[in-house]
């Protein structure tokens, strides 16, 4: 399923864990209140969602589009990002009828309500855990979930949520991740190794008792109801936070899936090492630009992604240190 660039999208996977990742990392929490434009990565396994593409045509969003695919030595496509306007964004929202763009708002304030919850929630969590959270639907998602032939979750209006195991040296995260890549104690420039995260995919196949959630909700007078489930040993990500006085710079590696993004910031293509590699720099009238390489390193299956405001790390500054994580054995 091709990825539908508005924040609609966004919204809704922030409510797994980035979910997953982002909603405990304080840092991703500052990117993304400065910059509510940047797109994710979606994995291909996404169900079927009610978006802004849905109701005006998701061809017609695409349209005009540039596109950078990073191709690996073998020639192969690993990752593709497509960029699109916030213009043309707005610009086919406003054509929507008055009561669709109703709708829209609404979802906005329903999403940012269960995204608050769900962190809630995870603060919780002792590190390592995982619950299912059951929220009662509006009669919206139930006409959704009527035409809805295959989703991610095996549970209707079910999320899984993580909290991850956090590290605070790369000596204590070694021998977790170690025999899949090693990353710095120290990047150049003097950015020393804070804190970091090791996370698993959600256990999306574990079936909860649906029923005795529902009553759960009801009898607690509430619209949602958790419970824990066993987590995944399944790996997904890792990600690090490097300080220096100047500020920080955010590291993440994920298992690469092939997925595509899509994204409102300017982007090029560079190189890292004898990797392609795209560098994005998304823009805000509030607060400093963010640069943010990613790049599927050559004879892996892992994809690399180095981030940082221009006041902390300048482009070439960040493409170093790129550089550095990339040759590190």
């Amino acid at each position: 399923m091709d990825k539908n660039p508005f924040n609609r999208m966004q919204d809704m996977l922030r409510a797994k864990p980035v979910p997953k990742v982002d909603v405990k990392h304080k840092v991703m929490a500052a990117i993304r209140a400065k910059e509510n434009k940047e797109e994710k990565v979606v994995k291909k396994k996404i169900g079927l969602l009610v978006t802004v593409g849905m109701l005006v045509g998701a061809s017609s969003v695409w349209a005009g589009v540039e596109m950078i695919q990073l191709k690996n030595e073998k020639g192969e496509v690993v990752y593709e990002i497509r960029q699109h306007a916030d213009q043309e964004q707005q610009r086919l929202i406003q054509q929507m009828p008055p009561e669709e763009q109703a709708k829209m708002e609404a979802r906005k304030k329903r999403d940012k309500h269960r995204r608050e919850v769900n962190n809630e929630i995870i603060n919780g969590l002792k590190p390592g855990t995982s619950v299912a959270i059951y929220w009662k639907p509006t009669k919206e998602e139930e006409e959704i979930q009527k035409n809805t032939t295959w989703s991610i979750y095996k549970q209707p209006y079910i999320t899984m949520v993580s909290k991850p195991m956090t590290y605070k040296t790369w000596k204590e995260m070694e021998p977790v991740v170690g025999k899949m890549f090693t990353l710095p104690s120290e990047l150049a420039g003097g950015f020393r190794f804070d804190e970091g995260d090791v996370i698993s995919e959600e256990n999306y196949e574990y079936m909860v008792d649906l029923e005795a959630l529902k009553a759960k909700a009801i009898k607690e007078n509430k619209e949602y109801a958790f419970t824990e489930i066993p987590s995944s040993n399944k790996y997904d990500l890792t990600s690090v936070a490097y300080k220096s006085e100047k500020g920080s710079v955010r590291v993440e590696v994920r298992i690469a899936d092939e997925g595509k993004t899509g994204t409102t910031a300017e982007m090029e293509k560079i190189m890292i090492g004898n990797n392609e590699a795209v560098l994005t720099t998304h823009t805000s009238k509030n607060s400093d630009n963010l640069n943010w390489i990613t790049w599927v390193k050559n004879g892996t299956k892992l994809e690399y992604s180095v981030r940082a405001t221009e006041k902390v790390a300048s482009k070439d500054e960040l493409i170093k240190i790129a550089e550095q994580i990339n040759d590190t054995k």
